[in-house]
């Protein structure tokens, strides 16, 4: 306000007459505005800087830049002796987050001690019942207080700052005395990137008036708001899947420490007031029931403290705490967890319903006392709490306990590089790993299909994780195929789904870490132990001879992916090999990236472009003197070996687009392959000059893509483009007016027929069973059938749609589904047979001999039905099984039977060819939360190895 004063006055002298278009008006006075609470109030140190000063305005009064935060906090801890700053991380953009530890100076003194202490009352493996008394009797409480993890969920932070003032400065006796027994670790802002962008979008839209209409830009911002960081990542999803540095950096400070409370200060609906815990059902069955007991006793104080002021709030309602990717992923590691929602206002306040105006400070307020009276409850309860804690870390390691006699087995693979990067997210956790020193005979697993196997083998050089360890319940909630749930809680989903479309469920149903990776893991009923050493990750073992003529980097690892594309970007000419292969006793797989010196005859540094470029990567190489294929595998001048061309990309974004999945698609190019790309801003895309890309990406979007956007890029595709398209973006190609040749399903059933018998092809091409006599004869053969003999009447179009309107209602909000891969398709190299995918509302798409299958929903499984005495008149489906078998759908998660029936064969990859380009379609988002390495592979093939394998050679710059 101060400097559009300052400006309104330059203006005025520059005036040569009046002219009061050219002076900001001052607003009229609104009264509504006024808020009559202090947020401040005490007895304060005055050689400790008032946070208003060092702002230039009353803190908690308008949103605070994540600079002027930093520089307060940083100021405060060369003022205070009750203040140590930890700096934990770096943004993605360069900016420090920090943890503010505030206690006594004898307690700071003695932080190292603490955290080791806390570190020995964690581990009952070796400590004893007697130490771990001494230790609780000794101990501080321990709180962490972290605030707007979401950009422009801006109050708390401001709460935050003023927290940490009222703490470090206060005179009153009660603060000296909390502090005398506890340590308060204060993380003000856990998303600089997003708060700054927000904080640029209030400085754009601020007007001379307060705005109190939540409609308006100053509130909402614009694409891609302030929610997420640099690369549009949810931040409060990743607790566990570590991919980005601001979560991988607190994780690891939070997990020294082990705090026994740990709040979360977010915002919610504008029009909404307060909620706090504790979560409703669903409840995740692995935290510590004695952490939900707390929650309760929690919520009453923090509820006594709002009645005081006569502040309306909440608990639970639509909060639950299924999903562990929260911040409250620290609840499994043994940490009280309480979520604070505020009613969001970007500034100044908002209306509300009953027409009164809700002021931001009021906002800030309510974060500030929530965060006092939680500090208050811990210091009465700290003790008490401790020895809960004790008593949960000794029932993870019990013999007899919940956790006791479960193994989960990652068995050994050739993708070094994903089952390195799921390894190194559990370590993170201080979950233990071990790998099989041999084969290991047990009695039976559980596959990730739900099937019982019997005298299993694990083979040598798996990866195995006891569940029986201290952080046992934290590996059950990310490792275990299924998260348990209540029937109650089952019958109110359905109830709810049926009513109208709601759903108890919050986020995601399944996350299960091994199906995200897409790696083929086991269960195992017991508690192995025998040959088993400590994990340690591998080095690539080079083979590189002086006289090589190709150099061989193995399809199997994803890493594979990023040497062609590092190694094209350079200008290095580099080959597909589609076949398996071996040389020299060297065994490839199918995907396996060559190069040649034929290929690259005047390139005098090739060996050490591929040498380097291997070892940025961490990947093996392997050079070979001859192209010659052991046996009948194949030779390097054949048509196995296909010659790739240089990807040029481009991703489109703004607009309608999802910010999440364009900032999935851009984090995966530059964490992946680190090649040069583009983004679009796709209401300029008919003014482009597209012939500079031969790549285009199109994450999932809500109406972007109209029929002249369609008609571009069309054009584009017939001239060798390849157009890759996600989710919402792949339903409008695959619509009925849409350019692709795949349709959704609801656009598909006047041709089922065709579908079905597409479907029935597949699977007989998959035979290895002919018939010798059959086919060699010279009779003709009479009974000579087809594939949909004897079977029932198909559907009628209408009925098919009227049946796909119903099963619509129950498709999922995140659940796991069992693809079956097209082993001889380039697009999935270095996937498994079969590839979990995850589903929710989204796209089905049907595929016909006009385009290729590649990945499909449901894995055949063998099937003895009942005999019937009557004949079954009519399909119950667009498609039929074929004779002695079914299909295993659900993986995990929540898939209703009906959504199975919908999804099942539809595909949820495709490629179609279209002039000189290709289409690719993916049903969903192929690189969910940056954590679904499984599909995310098949985005990556697309991309790099699409222009050469699927279309041809485009313009090169």
């Amino acid at each position: 306000m101060q400097t559009i004063k300052k400006w309104a006055a330059l203006l005025m002298l520059l005036a040569v007459a009046p002219s009061y278009a050219a002076v900001l008006m001052k607003p009229i006075n609104d009264p509504d505005l006024h808020y009559n609470g202090k947020l401040l109030d005490g007895n304060y140190d005055t050689s400790i800087t008032h946070p208003d000063t060092l702002l230039g305005f009353d803190v908690g009064s308008r949103v605070a830049t994540p600079l002027q935060i930093h520089n307060a906090v940083m100021t405060w801890a060369e003022q205070s002796d009750r203040l140590h700053v930890v700096e934990y991380a770096r943004s993605h953009e360069g900016r420090p987050l920090i943890a503010a530890f505030i206690s006594t100076p004898a307690l700071l003194a003695k932080l190292d001690k603490i955290k080791g202490d806390i570190g020995k009352l964690a581990n009952p493996l070796s400590t004893s019942d007697s130490e771990a008394n001494t230790l609780i009797d000794t101990l501080p409480a321990v709180a962490w207080m972290a605030y707007s993890i979401h950009g422009n969920e801006t109050s708390g932070a401001d709460a935050a700052l003023a927290a940490i003032y009222h703490l470090i400065a206060s005179k009153d006796a009660d603060v000296s005395a909390l502090l005398d027994n506890m340590i308060v670790v204060i993380d003000p802002m856990m998303n600089p990137d997003g708060r700054a962008r927000f904080a640029k979008s209030l400085e754009q839209y601020r007007g001379t008036a307060p705005n109190v209409d939540d409609q308006s830009l100053l509130h909402r911002g614009d694409w891609p708001y302030g929610r997420t960081n640099h690369y549009f990542f949810d931040l409060n999803r990743d607790f566990f899947y570590l991919t980005q540095p601001e979560t991988v950096g607190r994780v690891a400070l939070i997990n020294q420490w082990r705090p026994q409370l740990m709040i979360d200060g977010h915002e919610m609906g504008s029009q909404d007031t307060y909620l706090m815990g504790p979560p409703r059902q669903p409840l995740n069955q692995n935290i510590d029931k004695n952490l939900q007991k707390w929650a309760v006793t929690f919520a009453e104080d923090q509820s006594a403290a709002f009645d005081e002021k006569g502040w309306r709030y909440y608990t639970g309602e639509w909060f639950e705490n299924w999903y562990p990717g929260y911040s409250n992923y620290a609840e499994y590691r043994g940490t009280m967890h309480i979520l604070y929602e505020q009613s969001r206002m970007a500034e100044d306040g908002v209306r509300r319903p009953e027409g009164t105006v809700q002021t931001y400070t009021e906002s800030v307020h309510h974060q500030f006392v929530s965060t006092l009276a939680n500090l208050k409850t811990l210091d009465k309860h700290s003790k008490a709490m401790y020895q809960d804690y004790w008593k949960g870390r000794k029932a993870n390691v019990a013999a007899k306990g919940k956790f006791a006699k479960r193994t989960f087995v990652i068995l050994a693979n050739g993708n070094v590089c994903r089952t390195e990067t799921l390894v190194s997210k559990l370590q993170e956790q201080d979950i233990n790993v071990y790998v099989a020193d041999k084969d290991i005979e047990v009695d039976k697993v559980v596959t990730q299909m739900g099937e019982t196997k019997s005298d299993f083998v694990i083979p040598k050089g798996s990866i195995v994780v006891p569940n029986r360890q201290p952080e046992a319940p934290l590996i059950a909630a990310i490792m275990e195929f299924d998260a348990g749930v209540n029937n109650s809680v089952l019958v109110e989903e359905r109830q709810k789904t049926l009513r109208d479309g709601s759903s108890v469920m919050y986020d995601t149903t399944a996350w299960n870490l091994s199906m995200m990776y897409g790696l083929e893991t086991v269960t195992v009923p017991e508690h192995l132990t025998r040959n088993l050493s400590a994990y340690t990750a591998s080095s690539a073992e080079n083979t590189l001879l002086e006289n090589a003529i190709v150099w061989f980097v193995d399809g199997a690892d994803d890493r594979s992916v990023s040497f062609a594309a590092r190694l094209m970007e350079q200008g290095v000419y580099v080959r597909f090999v589609n076949k398996e292969s071996e040389y020299e006793g060297n065994h490839f797989s199918r995907g396996t990236i060559a190069v040649t010196v034929t290929d690259n005859p005047n390139n005098a540094n090739l060996e050490s472009l591929i040498t380097n470029t291997a070892g940025e990567l961490g990947i093996a190489v392997h050079a070979s003197t001859t192209g010659f294929g052991e046996g009948d595998l194949p030779e390097w001048g054949g048509e196995h070996f296909e010659l790739l061309t240089k990807p040029q990309v481009a991703i489109l974004s703004h607009g309608s687009f999802s910010s999440y999945d364009v900032g999935a698609t851009w984090h995966s190019i530059d964490t992946n392959l680190g090649i040069r790309h583009s983004q679009l801003d796709v209401s300029s895309i008919n003014r482009a000059d597209l012939r500079r890309y031969n790549v285009i990406v199109l994450p999932t979007s809500y109406g972007a893509l109209t029929k002249t956007v369609q008609a571009t890029l069309n054009e584009w595709v017939k001239n060798g483009g390849t157009l890759i398209a996600h989710g919402r973006s792949t339903q409008a190609l695959a619509g009925k007016d849409g350019i692709a040749k795949v349709k959704t399903i609801e656009n598909s059933f006047e041709n089922a027929v065709d579908y079905d018998i597409s479907l029935m092809r597949e699977y007989m091409a998959l035979s290895d069973k002919v018939d010798t006599n059959a086919t060699m004869t010279h009779a003709f053969d009479e009974d000579y059938t087809v594939p949909w003999d004897d079977l029932p009447k198909p559907l009628k179009d209408e009925e098919l749609l009227r049946r796909d309107k119903w099963l619509r209602i129950f498709m999922p909000s995140g659940a796991m589904v069992a693809g079956r891969t097209d082993q001889k398709h380039w697009l999935t190299a270095g996937s498994p047979d079969v590839l979990p995918l995850l589903y929710s509302n989204q796209p089905l798409l049907m595929s016909d001999d006009s385009s290729e299958a590649v990945v499909r929903a449901g894995v055949y499984r063998p099937f003895k039905r009942k005999e019937s005495s009557t004949e079954k008149k009519n399909a119950d489906r667009w498609f039929t099984l074929p004779e002695g078998q079914t299909l295993n759908v659900r993986m995990s998660g929540l898939l209703w039977p009906e959504a199975q029936q919908r999804i099942a064969n539809t595909a949820y990859l495709t490629r179609e060819a279209s002039g000189k380009g290709q289409i690719i379609l993916f049903s969903g988002q192929p690189n969910f939360r940056g954590a679904s390495h499984g599909t995310n592979r098949l985005l990556l093939n697309a991309i790099v190895y699409g222009p050469g394998l699927g279309s041809r050679a485009h313009i090169v710059l």
